[in-house]
């Protein structure tokens, strides 16, 4: 699953660890951490064919932090390691291409008084194919 493939990406490559990243979920507790989710995206890719070929989901990463540049700093460090990431394998799924659509930007304060970043991507793997 795309969550799974992302989050093994990140905590592989040091930019998050377990205990922060969380997946389709953040958390009130602790206050510092990242969480992704997955959301749609154009409609499949087809080759003149009706099997599709690629298909593109978008993911929204949410940083959160007491202090608003540590926050920004964390959906960063995302941005860095994923956009343009590609082609790449993670688990087995084929990634043709992951790309940032906008610079972090600041989303809200939580009801906690911290302080939330976000910013989405848009990602094109090959489908799985169904046995």
């Amino acid at each position: 699953m795309l969550l799974d493939d992302l989050y093994d990406r990140l905590t592989s490559q040091s930019v998050a660890t377990t205990a922060e990243l969380y997946k389709a979920t953040l958390p009130s507790t602790p206050d510092e951490a990242l969480a992704l989710f997955e959301y749609g995206g154009p409609a499949p890719v087809h080759a003149m064919t009706k099997v599709a070929v690629a298909e593109e989901p978008h993911v929204q990463v949410i940083g959160r932090a007491t202090r608003p540049d540590t926050a920004k700093f964390r959906v960063q460090r995302v941005m860095t390691e994923l956009d343009g990431l590609g082609p790449v394998t993670i688990n087995g799924v084929s990634y043709l291409g992951i790309y940032a659509l906008q610079p972090p930007f600041f989303l809200r304060t939580d009801e906690a008084g911290r302080y939330e970043f976000a910013m989405n991507f848009a990602v094109t793997r090959v489908p799985a194919t169904s046995s």
